[in-house]
């Protein structure tokens, strides 16, 4: 496969598409048998960047074989400093990752898949979280689907989340505004208390 042909099956937005354009975003009825099929042999590719995009788009367009893929290289710590941030260099691999198993739940979940997934996403997802305690990716992309879709099981991490980043607030102050704005709408009492026990107001990140 030429790398044209492997650009344009990683990068190519349909042109009946016009609400989006970033393929992950591609609605599933929207993609070509066929395109799924090209990117799914992408997976067995020589070159770990390509299966690694390969994965990630298909998980996000909700396709199994991408998900265990993507799940795979993350469990086994594969993904390590493949997408930097543009302006502060710091590695943003992860959030782009939990935006795939994101997608990949909506996907399945609107196929009827949604309580299955949800089982399976736990593992994935429970490690990106532990990860961003102690690095600087965003991962507010899942705050909606705790609040607003039930997935109560992210819960204690995400309390364990503020209350590692707050010890660092120079460094987290957006990230702890996010998991703040979070619980107040779902836990009012925990936020009081991790702020007392810091010595913090809600006045300091921005509430």
């Amino acid at each position: 496969m030429n790398e044209a042909h492997i650009n344009s099956l990683l990068r190519d937005i349909p042109t009946s598409v016009d609400y989006t354009e970033l393929p992950e975003d591609i609605d599933p009825e929207d993609i070509p048998p066929e395109r799924i099929k090209g990117v799914i042999d992408l997976l067995t590719h020589e070159d770990d960047y390509i299966v690694f995009q390969a994965a990630r788009l298909l998980t996000s367009w909700g396709i199994e074989e991408g998900f265990d893929t993507l799940k795979k290289l993350l469990v086994e710590n594969e993904l390590q400093g493949i997408i930097q941030h543009r302006l502060y260099g710091y590695d943003e691999t992860y959030k782009h990752v939990l935006y795939a198993f994101i997608s990949y739940w909506a996907n399945q979940s609107d196929a009827g898949k949604g309580e299955q997934v949800r089982k399976a996403i736990f593992e994935p997802v429970s490690i990106i979280i532990k990860a961003s305690n102690t690095q600087h990716f965003q991962i507010k992309g899942l705050f909606r689907l705790v609040s607003k879709k039930g997935l109560v099981e992210y819960i204690p991490l995400l309390k364990e989340h503020l209350q590692i980043i707050i010890k660092n607030p120079e460094d987290n102050y957006w990230r702890i505004h996010d998991v703040i704005e979070l619980f107040l709408n779902i836990d009012s009492d925990f936020v009081l208390q991790v702020l007392k026990e810091n010595n913090k107001k809600l006045s300091d990140f921005g509430f």
